[in-house]
């Protein structure tokens, strides 16, 4: 049976898409036996036919939220219509890929697989009180205080089990028009249920990972060694709070912005400190 790979996009990203996330997945992924699957929010008509030549398959959907929210309701509709074996769901507009991944279809497939930041701060502080009920606020950030993140931009899964994770953040969630409930329904579901935690190379973080990186003719590698960094994560909800400047796959890309690495490093590292203190002085 197949695995899929999903990725969703916009017009904005449909770009970056196209030329670094789907390029770099095809350059150093193995394929085979993989379906990619985009979920189209919006794309112009020249990144659909673009996106045309590719062999994936495109999947039209309504925007009536934020797309990274919605993204999980339309995943969930296309598995309950095909089979497939494992999922893995991925951040279309800030993730390149740079060395095969397809050995973690094969491990630990029977549980949900993702990668928890080193440093983060208070997160259910900040996406929780506007975006589910009252009641499940509380019991939200009751479970998450403390906690490290689990970064929701890389998601492996058996099927069914995404099927199950989906469905529930739709139901959590109760105004889906913005950036940041996702994660922190994510992160309330898999801690009150179960998950596998992987290495953080396969949803390396960059201003939040504490091993360092180098970059070397637009290639990411970890600090000190010749070690390419499977996936590069350059997150951030704006383009002035990403540390890397041009990111994308190719040598002409990925300059780091020193000054942003640094200052959201330090925020996450001091909001990190203080939400360790509070744990530990409760």
């Amino acid at each position: 049976m197949k695995n899929v790979i999903f990725g969703c996009t916009d017009s904005k990203y449909g770009d970056f898409l196209i030329g670094n996330w789907l390029a770099s997945l095809r350059e150093n992924v193995d394929l085979s036996g993989t379906d990619v699957v985009v979920l189209d929010y919006g794309m112009t008509l020249e990144q659909r036919a673009r996106l045309s030549k590719e062999k994936v398959k495109v999947v039209k959907c309504r925007r009536d939220g934020h797309v990274t929210i919605l993204r999980w309701r339309d995943m969930v509709r296309f598995l309950e219509e095909h089979n497939y074996a494992q999922v893995l769901s991925v951040d279309g507009g800030d993730i390149i890929f740079q060395e095969d991944i397809k050995p973690l279809f094969e491990k630990d497939r029977n549980e949900v697989r993702v990668v928890t930041e080193d440093y983060t701060i208070p997160f259910e502080d900040i996406f929780s009180d506007n975006y589910f009920t009252p009641r499940n606020v509380e019991k939200i950030k009751e479970t998450l205080r403390g906690r490290k993140m689990i970064n929701a931009g890389v998601i492996f899964a058996p099927r069914k089990k995404f099927i199950e994770l989906g469905r529930k953040l739709n139901e959590l969630i109760t105004d889906k028009s913005a950036f940041g409930p996702e994660q922190v329904a994510v992160n309330y579901i898999l801690y009150t249920s179960s998950f596998v935690t992987l290495d953080n190379r396969y949803n390396y973080v960059v201003s939040s990972a504490k091993r360092g990186f180098h970059v070397r003719d637009g290639v990411f590698y970890f600090a000190g060694t010749e070690e390419k960094i499977p996936i590069v994560h350059n997150a951030g909800n704006h383009s002035i709070f990403r540390p890397i400047r041009n990111f994308g796959f190719g040598k002409d890309h990925n300059e780091v912005k020193m000054f942003t690495y640094y200052l959201v490093r330090a925020t996450l590292m001091v909001g990190y400190a203080v939400s360790n203190f509070i744990k530990g002085s409760g």
